[in-house]
């Protein structure tokens, strides 16, 4: 999901504001170290952006605007009773009548369960007591019933045994306004709406309101004033008029669903009707609900709907809601929500990521659900990665690379939520997505894409249509993989932190070829050990070699063969994994005599866009100094020629030969002078 504190992004007061408190909450190196120039869909009003922010606005809208204010203290608790684990609801039936002018939601919900439980004789649901109970009905009479501290107790006609279904129906109103329900305008006219993650369905209306138990369908009849336009879960089964001036859309959910997924938006929408056709070509609609000056826009940026849910389904399975619908509903947050069958969207952002990660969560989020909240990456943290997939698939892997790169994060917080009442922990940008995104892409790697995906498809079989934890989703890995992830999980999931590798090397003439020898070192400090496969890329003057490396020691040494003399050694060139890297340059220099040239390093280095080479020279010399790729590729002859003895620095400007600018990455700087050959990794980010 991507959307207060940010109430005031609803209420669309100055944005400056909101900004201010999303920036707020961040790291303050952050920004620094991730820039992108995408723009962004114009707000209502605009600020002055930075680049940085530009980059993941939607992502951190959703992330913060899920952050409520900490005033219902009696919500922050799930709540998780042991009266609610005597029953498994199977149906929910909610009649809901929203009155705009007076604020008045007035619903009869009925419940229908069966006892897990010996026996049961009395039912507890969630409701929030700001909701009137005016009467419950058990097998169709009145019912003894209690409403306190958002719990409603409920006594059963009689003792159900084991295995026994029941129905409990409960007449209720009130103005359940908040966090998790709106009544709002916009252009004039109503524009009401739910977003109920994590614990808000009880805000509207009866029910179990734990993601561990999915209704296995839902009914959801919402009667409005005409010419309001009420869009839900499912099908639209058809309209009905129950007075003069009202409408009744009756929508059916026939597919297994979380309470937090049960949705409804209101508005004089208009309908933007397109199609998918699935893997064994069967015609699903696509609907897009939106106000009524935003059609052109949203038909553009909705546009690639149906090509994105192909991308998926080849890459995790055919659409989980196949036989019902996809779309988008326009709501005033500042971002979106994975609404089961229809997300709901801001109406001023269109970015084809965004409409990818709401996307994505129909499998993971909506088919598959976290157990609950303490595992709530596995939820966005595939949501947040797939951005990045679609762009690998829709363009190319240095899109894919570049969009995960913008998502590193080096701070403390591990991935899984340890309190999972705090919805700052929970809804924390920094561990929930952007890390949480670097644990699925660092796993791809570690499997490799055969098992990965094989995996994802395993994981579907396991727990389609239900709800799933960290643990369950480590097993589905360790069993088609046949690898023991328990350190990966362990490090990434549960752990804080990142590994800092720090790396020098020296090579030798070898037989026919050359022997490379490599010191990788772990240095951080705030943190143990990390097990991890590295990339290890030995660069030539014609190739890079790949040669993976398993690291887990604080010094390890290891040893290559290759062909032809080696002008660099990088680790983890495509960065596959979320570390931080130093480059000791060439080892063992001190074997060479005092009296030899030197290699000092170079200033700025990460540079943008210029850096200072420094070497010395114990005597008059000739000198070369070139700039090659990862590849090996000479990209720049900086021919500094003759040179008097003494340290000389030499200025390189990010530019290939030609004078073009390169691309972000890894450049080995290579000063030749007499014997002595030297190299040190410059990193070039733009």
């Amino acid at each position: 999901m991507f959307a207060p504190v940010l109430a005031l992004i609803r209420c669309r007061r100055p944005h400056f504001l909101a900004v201010m408190l999303v920036l707020a909450s961040l790291p303050a190196t952050a920004f620094a170290l991730r820039v992108s120039t995408v723009p962004l869909a114009p707000l209502p009003v605009q600020p002055v952006w930075s680049d940085a922010y530009k980059t993941r606005q939607g992502d951190v809208y959703e992330a913060q605007s899920r952050i409520r204010t900490l005033q219902k203290a009696a919500l922050l608790d799930p709540v998780k009773t042991a009266a609610m684990a005597q029953y498994d609801v199977t149906f929910y039936d909610l009649d809901l009548d929203l009155d705009p002018d007076a604020h008045i939601l007035t619903g009869t919900v009925s419940v229908t369960a069966a006892v897990t439980a010996d026996s049961l004789a009395t039912v507890q649901l969630h409701l929030d007591n700001k909701m009137v109970v005016s009467q419950v009905r058990v097998v169709g009479a009145a019912a003894a019933f209690t409403h306190v501290g958002g719990l409603l107790d409920v006594s059963l006609d009689r003792t159900y045994a084991q295995g026994e279904l029941f129905t409990v129906t409960v007449d209720y109103s009130g103005n359940p306004a908040g966090d998790y329900f709106g009544w709002d305008t916009y252009d004039f006219q109503p524009l009401i709406w739910s977003l109920s993650e994590p614990y808000g369905a009880r805000e509207w209306w009866p029910c179990k309101d734990l993601n561990t138990d999915k209704a296995d369908s839902a009914d959801i009849n919402i009667t409005v004033p005409d010419p309001l336009v009420a869009a839900s879960n499912g099908l639209l089964q058809g309209t009905s008029s129950p007075a003069a001036g009202k409408t009744t859309y009756h929508w059916r959910e026939r597919y297994p669903i979380c309470t937090y997924l049960v949705s409804l938006a209101v508005h004089p929408y208009e309908q933007i009707h397109d199609v998918y056709t699935g893997l064994n070509d069967e015609v699903m609609p696509i609907t897009h609900f939106v106000v009524q000056d935003k059609v052109g826009a949203a038909t553009s940026g909705y546009g690639p709907t149906p090509t994105m849910i192909h991308t998926y389904a080849l890459a995790y399975g055919e659409y989980p809601f196949i036989n019902e619908k996809y779309g988008h509903a326009h709501f005033p947050w500042g971002g979106g929500m994975e609404h089961q069958t229809c997300s709901s969207m801001a109406y001023n952002y269109y970015y084809q990521t965004f409409v990818a990660h709401e996307l994505t969560h129909q499998w993971f989020g909506d088919m598959i659900t976290c157990s609950d909240f303490h595992h709530i990456w596995l939820n966005e943290g595939f949501a947040t990665w797939s951005e990045a997939y679609w762009l690998e698939q829709s363009q190319d892997e240095a899109a894919y690379h570049s969009k995960m790169n913008e998502r590193k994060y080096f701070g403390s917080g591990s991935v899984y939520v340890p309190d999972a009442s705090d919805f700052n922990v929970i809804f924390n940008y920094w561990t929930t997505y952007a890390k949480a995104s670097w644990v699925v892409h660092m796993l791809r790697h570690v499997m490799g894409d055969a098992d990965f995906f094989a995996a994802l498809t395993a994981y579907r079989q396991a727990y389609a249509f239900s709800s799933a934890n960290t643990e369950q989703f480590q097993a589905v890995c360790e069993s088609v993989s046949g690898l023991d992830l328990g350190a990966f999980f362990s490090q990434w999931v549960y752990g804080e932190y990142y590994p800092q590798y720090e790396s020098s090397w020296t090579s030798a003439p070898a037989g026919a070829g050359w022997r490379v020898d490599l010191r990788i070192a772990q240095i951080q400090t705030d943190t143990g050990l990390f097990t991890m496969p590295l990339d290890v890329g030995v660069v030539t003057a014609t190739d890079t070699l790949k040669f993976v490396v398993q690291n887990q020691d604080q010094v390890q040494w290891y040893h290559f063969e290759v062909g032809a003399e080696p002008i660099g050694v990088v680790i983890d060139p495509d960065d596959w994994v979320l570390c931080e890297k130093t480059d000791g340059g060439v080892s063992g220099i001190a074997a060479q005599a005092p009296s030899s040239s030197s290699l000092l390093g170079a200033a700025p280095n990460p540079f943008n866009p210029m850096t200072s080479i420094r070497f010395n020279l114990p005597q008059d010399a000739e000198v070369t100094l070139a700039i090659y790729d990862v590849s090996g590729r000479l990209v720049r002859d900086l021919a500094p020629g003759f040179l008097p003895a003494g340290e000389h620095a030499v200025n390189w400007n990010g530019q290939d030969q030609a004078g073009r600018a390169v691309a972000s990455g890894t450049y080995f700087a290579r000063m030749k002078s007499g014997r002595t050959s030297q190299v040190r990794a410059l990193m070039l980010v733009r």
